[in-house]
């Protein structure tokens, strides 16, 4: 056989072997039980490739020195269980919100067995097993395991959840499983239909070099009811948001238990603000703005002689304006001054339940009402989007000190994004999702992990 034919064998063994190792996948259609509302799908494929393409066309933004690193002392979770094609996350109905389940495979039963050990898991029963350190509570049927989160407090769950998937061998139907792996994404989310959603619901996530992108769309009962409306904004503003007043039945499924919340949050009652008779509210932080504001304290001398001694502090303020617009905004304006959450002065009445930065409430017109920041400086509006719900923030605009008040992780995993735009948008009796995590304009990834 020449060289040339043995080369040809060589490269079309290698690219079958590329195509089964990079892009075929299969999955588990037994991996998720039949009463789940809510599962999350990660493409695992999809994700590698996605990040090998990008190493290899923008090698700078990515570290390479652990992939040559010796490899350390122990097990590790790759040799306790395999990594499928598709990682399934799924929330059982009826069960509380931070109940989550994940079906996988034991890899090796002896690196099992030690991973245990060193990971420091206690046994509480014959199938159970708990790491309070990791945070991980499964149930273990011959070599799959049921993994759970063990903050959930009642530990029952996880055991019925454990006898629907491997003594009823109840599960998700093909169709409905199918729809989310098929979503053709980095990352889908899947809904079932519910008291809320009369059909199936996905949204998907996507990445590359750039941004992340979102979209998905969810098909209410026409009981909930969505309106939309222009809203005009400014793409300078620090954070700009609009929204329409929810309906009826959607503002209903609010308890009194969470109604309570809000209102306490915000030191307002939302019943008396959130009225059906209101169109929309919107919102217009063009930045924070630091001031020098100074105050006056008396020390004593050694004889005993009052001293004035003045401070002087930098402040940092929102500088927003956030607007109410309905067909009787007097009503929300009486309320606040029945309530006295208004102080009248020269200046114009103060809103009290804003303590942070001196605010006035004014009643433009009979539909009307807003309550601005005293540094707020209007802008001038420049771009427009008809909507539900809309979100922009730019975060290159929030000053560093402020951040280190949100969750680390949650500043680790935004530091190179300059911005976020959400909408909801309606299309008949369909409510559209869509979203943009736009990257920085550096040669960094777009995800810090």
């Amino acid at each position: 056989m020449s060289k040339k034919k043995w080369a040809l064998i060589i490269l079309a063994v290698f690219l079958i072997w590329g195509y089964f190792r990079l892009f075929y996948k299969t999955y588990n259609e037994k991996a998720v039980a039949q009463s789940a509302d809510c599962i999350i799908v990660l493409d695992v494929k999809r994700i590698t490739n996605t990040l090998i393409w990008n190493m290899l066309t923008t090698p700078g933004q990515w570290k390479t020195g652990k992939l040559f690193s010796k490899k350390s002392k122990g097990v590790n979770w790759m040799d306790m269980v395999k990594l499928p094609d598709y990682i399934m996350l799924f929330h059982s109905a009826s069960q509380p919100a931070n109940a989550w389940y994940m079906l996988l495979t034991i890899k090796n039963n002896p690196d099992f067995d030690e991973g245990l050990k060193q990971f420091q898991f206690e046994k509480i029963n014959a199938n159970e097993y708990v790491s309070k350190t990791y945070g991980i509570h499964f149930f273990k049927q011959d070599d799959r395991i049921l993994v759970a989160n063990a903050s959930v407090e009642n530990k029952n769950l996880l055991a019925q959840v454990a006898n629907e998937l491997f003594t009823k061998r109840s599960y998700i139907s093909k169709a409905s499983l199918s729809k989310v792996v098929n979503a053709n994404s980095h990352l889908a989310v899947y809904f079932a239909p519910n008291q809320f959603l009369q059909k199936e619901g996905i949204i998907s996530a996507n990445f590359d070099k750039k941004k992340i992108s979102i979209s998905g769309s969810l098909t209410p009962y026409k009981q909930f009811g969505f309106k939309e409306t222009s809203f005009g904004y400014t793409d300078n503003s620090l954070c700009s948001m609009g929204f329409t007043q929810p309906s009826q039945a959607v503002y209903a499924m609010l308890n009194k238990k969470d109604k309570e919340k809000i209102s306490t949050a915000l030191n307002v009652n939302i019943d008396s603000v959130l009225l059906q008779t209101n169109t929309s509210y919107s919102l217009n932080l063009t930045d924070v703005k630091q001031r020098a504001d100074s105050a006056i304290s008396y020390t004593y001398d050694e004889e005993f002689n009052k001293v004035e001694k003045i401070i002087v502090n930098d402040i940092q303020e929102p500088a927003f304006d956030f607007l109410i617009t309905g067909e009787n905004v007097s009503a929300i304006y009486s309320y606040l001054q029945q309530s006295k959450k208004l102080e009248k002065t020269t200046a114009g009445d103060v809103f009290l339940p804003m303590p942070f930065v001196r605010s006035y409430c004014s009643k433009k017109n009979e539909t009307r009402l807003s309550i601005t920041a005293s540094g707020y400086k209007a802008a001038e509006e420049n771009r427009s989007v008809k909507a539900i719900i809309f979100l922009q923030i730019v975060l290159t605009k929030i000053p560093e000190n402020l951040l280190r008040y949100l969750p680390s992780g949650i500043v680790k995993g935004l530091s190179n994004i300059a911005e976020i735009n959400l909408s909801a948008t309606k299309n008949k009796d369909q409510v559209l999702l869509n979203g943009v995590f736009q990257k920085k304009d550096n040669d960094l990834p777009v995800i810090n992990f």
